[in-house]
């Protein structure tokens, strides 16, 4: 704005009101003959004129800087280049009027197309940091080609969207508007179209009769998803605005006896609701923590950052003191080889530092420390890659030879292997390849005919948990005792199964049709409400209606007659 101000107050030197001839002619003589007048009034156009002779050389300097202030090889404080640039840019723009340097065709060409190259460069530089890992040829094709796009936009839409009319702007506007709209919630868009017929039996809406299609298209929801999916609604985190950190679940059952522990990277919080729904019932505390990227027993490639939460872990679990610990890791620099000359754990320098960390952690932890065994990383990039190939009907184990990376995930299961003879029989391994690997053609697999990548079984957990709460326990029993302890189960299994039959009938009045009475209170409609859903489907079949599909009360059907 205020170099738009100064910019006016300039141009009022360049415009005069031309005086007729004879009217003017008085006045012209009275001019000629004050010369000091004339001086005083020329004074003005002289001093514009001593500013235009030396904007040149100005802008030539300040150009120069502001060039060397771009390519300055160290990075510089924000809070001195920002406005420097600004106030730098401002003056340029000030003087270049009339600027050999700054008015030539090629800089006020950039500088119609820069708005266009501000918008755009900054996508294509985001793609090329996220997918190019650094390499300097993509880096300058990835500028090379903002700068052609910026050029195309300008010449084929501002020039023309400059010439609408207000009223045309104004409706450009909104359509763009209500399209962004649209474009920015695709993903609630569509998860909202699909729910509309989801199975809500299935808690992935995962079902027996999806197709290919359906599969990779619940993958990419899934991938779209990643971030806000790891969120556990029973976690209260420390920081609620990432789902990785720290955090303590709660509506633990108040009978609950164990404190448990679960750290990791983001595995553990992919585990969080899995680990819930299993030990929950069984825990008085648990407390959760992941980082992005780093593993528990060892500084991942030893950043700054992974020390930090390496040294973090084992603070929190000596002040937490749990009596069980589980490590949800996806290997990272465990699996790297030894390094020259070293033929031994004794002399590997990453295994002491898994081996020290391990002695910490067992330390403050009362009975068992669980860690998950390393399994084989997948290559990324060959996901998308895998429905076209079901569809084209590939031999299944050529996709897990392209899916799977088999290199390094070795080394990390033997110094796992390791750990456990040196953890006093406190250390117990989870490990997922029985469900994994393909004994048949001796490959892992990470996906099957309904769903491209499976989910990691949470059996493994239940069985851990089970063994070392109730399994040992029941192993202890009378023949007698194990009679009646299973006799109860059966009891107790077939209440569960029939709960919401046996909850209609207790609760069934019988003169009411839907069982609404007068009577009836807030908790009263709450459960009828929560019945009616449950049986939704059941309750749209007619006793009196042959099915043609007898599986499902839509569909054709005839009325019989009694």
């Amino acid at each position: 704005m205020v170099v738009y101000l100064l910019g006016i107050s300039k141009s009022q030197f360049q415009y005069q009101v031309l005086i007729n001839e004879e009217e003017g002619e008085p006045e012209c003589k009275q001019l000629l003959g004050d010369e000091e007048s004339q001086e005083v009034e020329c004074c003005p156009n002289e001093r514009f004129s001593m500013f235009l002779k030396y904007s040149q050389p100005a802008a030539f300097v300040s150009l120069i800087c502001l060039i060397c202030i771009n390519l300055f090889p160290l990075t510089l404080p924000a809070t001195v280049v920002r406005p420097l640039v600004t106030m730098g840019t401002g003056f340029l723009m000030l003087i270049s009027e009339d600027n050999l340097i700054l008015s030539n065709k090629v800089l006020t060409y950039i500088g119609d197309i820069s708005y266009s190259l501000y918008l755009i460069h900054w996508p294509i530089y985001a793609y090329w940091k996220l997918t190019c890992d650094g390499n300097k040829y993509l880096l300058i094709s990835a500028l090379a080609s903002s700068v052609i796009l910026a050029i195309i936009t300008y010449e084929t839409y501002e020039k023309w969207y400059l010439k609408l009319s207000s009223t045309s702007i104004g409706l450009i506007v909104v359509v763009l508007f209500f399209l962004n709209v649209v474009v920015i919630n695709k993903d609630e868009i569509t998860d909202h179209i699909d729910s509309m017929e989801r199975n809500f039996s299935s808690l992935d809406n995962v079902t027996d009769d999806m197709t290919v299609d359906d599969a990779e298209r619940l993958n990419h929801r899934w991938s779209v998803n990643d971030n806000r999916n790891l969120f556990d609604p029973t976690c209260v985190y420390e920081n609620p605005k990432t789902p990785l950190g720290w955090c303590r679940h709660t509506g633990l059952s108040k009978t609950g006896k164990y404190k448990f522990a679960t750290i990791g990277n983001s595995w553990t919080a992919n585990h969080a609701r899995m680990f819930y729904q299993e030990c929950s019932s069984k825990a008085k505390s648990i407390m959760q923590g992941s980082a992005f990227g780093c593993e528990p027993l060892y500084p991942s490639a030893q950043s700054k950052m992974c020390k930090a939460n390496f040294t973090d872990f084992e603070e929190r679990i000596r002040k937490e003191k749990p009596d069980y610990a589980f490590i949800f890791t996806r290997y990272m620099s465990i699996g790297a080889p030894w390094p020259d000359k070293v033929k031994s754990y004794k002399d590997d320098p990453i295994y002491q530092t898994m081996k020290e960390q391990m002695l910490k952690f067992i330390s403050n932890i009362k009975y068992k420390l669980y860690i998950l065994d390393a399994l084989p990383r997948i290559n990324r990039g060959a996901i998308s890659k895998i429905a076209p190939l079901i569809k084209n009907e590939t031999d299944p184990v050529i996709i897990d030879n392209m899916l799977v990376r088999p290199h390094e995930y070795e080394m990390a299961r033997k110094r796992h292997a390791q750990l456990v003879k040196d953890c006093k029989g406190k250390c117990v391994m989870v490990d997922y390849v029985p469900e994994f690997y393909n004994e048949e053609t001796k490959t892992f697999r990470y996906f099957d005919e309904r769903v491209l990548i499976s989910a990691l079984v949470g059996s493994v957990i239940l069985a851990i948990i089970t063994y070392e709460t109730y399994e040992k326990w029941y192993l202890k029993l009378s023949s007698t005792n194990v009679g009646l302890v299973v006799t109860t189960l059966f009891f107790m299994n077939v209440v569960l199964i029939k709960r919401y039959e046996i909850s209609d009938y207790i609760n069934n009045v019988g003169p009411s049709f839907d069982n609404i009475t007068r009577q009836m209170t807030l908790k009263d409609a709450e459960n009828f409400n929560y019945r009616w859903t449950v049986n939704d489907v059941k309750n749209l079949f007619a006793p009196t209606c042959v099915y043609e599909n007898p599986k499902t009360p839509l569909g054709w059907c005839r009325h019989t007659v009694k």
